[in-house]
C-alpha cells in the first residue's frame, strides 16, 4: 500500500495544490503523454492499485458477482463489498465516466476477453455446490447452449 504522510497540509494550500494538479492532468493532450506522465509520477505500488480500483468500479458497474471480481483482481471480498457500497454514493459525473468507460468500443472487446477468461473460474467456483456446473467443468463444456 502507498504510504500517506502523517503530516496534514492546510486546507487552503491543499486546495491550491489540487487545482494545479487538476490543471496539469487536463493539459495532457494524448494517451502517450498521459502514460509517460503517470509512469514517471506514480510509484510501482500506486499504478497497479489505481488501475485495479478503476477496473473494480467497472466490473461492479457491469454486474460481475463479488467472488468473480475478487478472484479476477486478487483482492479481498471486503474490498469488493466496500467499493460496491461506495459506487452508488459517487457523484453523477463519476458515475457517467465509469459508464462511458464500460460501454466504450475498445472496452467492449476487453470485456469479451475478460468474460472468456473468467467463465472457467466462475464454473469452478459453482462446481463446489452445483452438480451441473461440476459436470460441465469435468467434461470441458462451458457454453450454456
Amino acid at each position: 500500500m502507498p504510504r500517506a504522510s502523517k503530516f496534514r497540509i492546510q486546507t487552503e494550500k491543499l486546495q491550491e495544490i489540487t487545482e494545479h494538479f487538476s490543471f496539469l492532468i487536463s493539459s495532457l493532450s494524448n494517451s502517450a503523454e498521459i502514460e509517460n506522465f503517470l509512469n514517471n509520477f506514480l510509484t510501482s505500488e500506486e499504478k497497479p492499485m489505481l488501475t485495479k480500483r478503476l477496473v473494480l468500479f467497472m466490473m461492479i458497474k457491469r454486474g460481475y458477482p463479488p467472488h468473480v471480481i475478487q478472484d479476477a483482481l486478487h483482492i479481498s471480498y471486503e474490498t469488493v463489498r466496500v467499493y460496491t457500497d461506495k459506487l452508488p454514493l459517487k457523484n453523477e459525473s463519476f458515475q457517467k465516466t465509469i459508464e462511458r468507460l464500460v460501454s466504450r468500443g475498445k472496452t467492449k472487446e476487453f470485456w469479451t476477453k475478460v468474460d472468456k477468461i473468467l467463465k472457467p473460474v466462475e464454473l469452478a467456483l459453482k462446481a463446489k455446490t452445483d452438480m451441473k456446473a461440476r459436470a460441465k467443468l469435468l467434461t470441458g463444456v462451458q457454453d450454456d447452449h
